[in-house]
Formats: structure tokens, sequence, C-alpha cells
């Protein structure tokens, strides 16, 4: 579960950074954040229907793929996170390189 919160923190807030401030309402990070939100809502849904309505009834090769999928769930999760972080850092040194150069443009056109 701790994964989980942190993989969800890690892609909420380049999303909420890039809504703040880029005013955007849908950009990179809001792909990739709506999209680790589908990945939570599958992965819990196949859990509760396997453990709770049909993990008795299904052979057990069923159940083992099942949480064979899961598992593949749980990394595509941590790469959808990983890549949301490695974005930010990318995006975010284009912006204070960008700033940058725009202030020393300024610094050396005053004098």
């Amino acid at each position: 579960m701790f994964f989980l919160i942190l993989s969800f923190v890690a892609v909420a807030i380049p999303y909420g950074l890039e809504r703040l401030y880029f005013a955007r309402k849908f950009g990179f990070f809001a792909v990739l954040f709506w999209l680790s939100i589908f990945q939570y809502s599958v992965l819990f849904g196949s859990e509760i229907i396997l453990e709770d309505h049909l993990g008795q009834s299904l052979p057990n090769w069923v159940t083992t793929l099942g949480f064979a999928i899961g598992a593949f769930a749980y990394m595509t999760i941590g790469m959808t996170s990983f890549a949301a972080v490695v974005a930010a850092l990318g995006f975010g040194t284009v912006i204070a390189a960008s700033w940058f150069l725009r202030k020393l443009g300024e610094i050396s056109n005053m004098g």
C-alpha cells in the first residue's frame, strides 16, 4: 500500500504543478496522472473480483494468472510514476535554463 501511495504522490505532484504553473487542464502530466488512476482502478477491481467473488470457484492456474497480471500492473504503476518524475525533472530543467538565459540576456542588454 505504501508503494501505491508513493506512486500516486509521484504522479500527482507534477500534475498539480502543471495545472498551477501552465494553467492547462490537460497536458502531458495529466495523461500520466489519469493513466495511473486507470491502472489503480483496474488493479483494485480485478483483485476484488478475484479474491471476493471468483477466487474460490476458479482453478488455481487462473488465480495464479490473475495474480501475475496484478504483479505486472504494480510494475506498470511504478513505471508511470518513474516516467512522470523523470519528465518533470527534464521539463523543470528546460524551464529553469530558459529563465536563466532570458535573465542573462536582459542583463547583457542593459550594459
